[in-house]
């Protein structure tokens, strides 16, 4: 008992000295912030939920004593809670909480619906960051002017924008349009990327409880969310402001876990090939170097397997035999 307690202590401290390293502007360090939900998540999966609880309250405190108790606000909410809530919901077998009558349901939650709570704490960041600007300032339009005024001082330093300032402030302004559906899809990476690392250590370390999943044959999202992402999509370039980055949100929330599926159908229907490993590495050096047009085809490519099933398809597509060489 003692030992369960004293690791997730000491979780919630590595979770709140990797948080508090944002401070400074280095790579190394927004890299490690980056992965600030990661001791929670392993606390949380392979120590109980108890453990997580720890980890995540002593994360905060830490950080409170180390920062400020705004910064401890904003990280509880941002990482400690969404961390812990992740984690918790893909380690618990939540059947065994469900009706009788649900025997159909998997002991533990499937990939899809860990992928979608992830999106859908994702969205949620993005639309409490987005109303506390409106909030503050008062109305959308004085938010977004003073937030390009800030962005665009910030650019004109990192460019040597020593003209007009006009390609620093076209900068800023193509942050500002697409800043909440990019912090919705960021986001979601973020969680996603640190439960995988999270629940793989843990497996490694033999304390994983849940059986582990093949991702690239069982993440499937529901079908239904492939036309709420379509019609946000539609509703982000159609409504004015604020109602499009709102819609914004969404689509970048769902977009972003429909990539995903793009990439576990890439990665199930290439399994066999020669070039496999040159192909996936290809696919996510696109996806690092152009993101701009590599994200929506794999997010286009995750709905249409969403309603057409392309990997059970594939699957069941007889192998073509050789032809004999007379």
């Amino acid at each position: 008992m003692f030992q369960r307690y004293a690791v997730a202590f000491g979780a919630g401290c590595a979770a709140a000295f990797l948080f508090a390293v944002s401070a400074e502007s280095s790579p190394l360090a927004m890299l490690l912030a980056y992965l600030a939900p990661l001791p929670i998540m392993i606390a949380t999966m392979g120590w109980g939920l108890d453990a997580g609880v720890i980890a995540a309250l002593a994360s905060v405190a830490g950080l409170t004593l180390i920062a400020e108790p705004l910064s401890g606000m904003l990280y509880a909410a941002s990482v400690a809670l969404p961390a812990w809530l992740l984690a918790a919901f893909a380690a618990t077998p939540v059947a065994r909480y469900l009706p009788s009558r649900w025997t159909f349901l998997p002991p533990y939650p499937t990939a899809g619906a860990v992928v979608t709570l992830a999106a859908a704490i994702a969205m949620a960041g993005a639309g409490v960051v987005l109303t506390a600007v409106i909030a503050t300032y008062h109305g959308y339009a004085e938010g977004a002017a003073a937030v390009t005024q800030a962005l665009t001082a910030i650019a004109a330093d990192a460019l040597n924008d020593a003209g007009d300032g006009g390609e620093a402030k076209a900068f800023a302004e193509s942050l500002v349009r697409i800043g909440p559906a990019a912090i919705a899809g960021s986001t979601l990476l973020m969680l996603s990327v640190n439960l995988y690392a999270a629940a793989r250590s843990v497996q490694l370390s033999h304390r994983l409880q849940r059986p582990w999943l093949d991702l690239p044959a069982s993440l499937w999202l529901p079908a239904p969310l492939g036309l709420v992402v379509i019609a946000c999509a539609a509703a982000a370039a159609a409504l004015p402001a604020p109602a499009s980055q709102y819609a914004g949100i969404v689509a970048g929330g769902l977009g972003a876990a429909f990539a995903f599926q793009g990439l576990a159908v890439a990665h199930a229907l290439s399994r066999g090939l020669r070039l496999r490993t040159l192909m996936l590495a290809a696919l996510y050096a696109c996806c690092l170097l152009r993101a701009k047009y590599t994200l929506p085809l794999l997010a286009l490519i995750g709905v249409v397997d969403a309603f057409t099933r392309l990997r059970v398809r594939a699957a069941i597509l007889p192998t073509p035999r050789p032809t004999s060489q007379k």
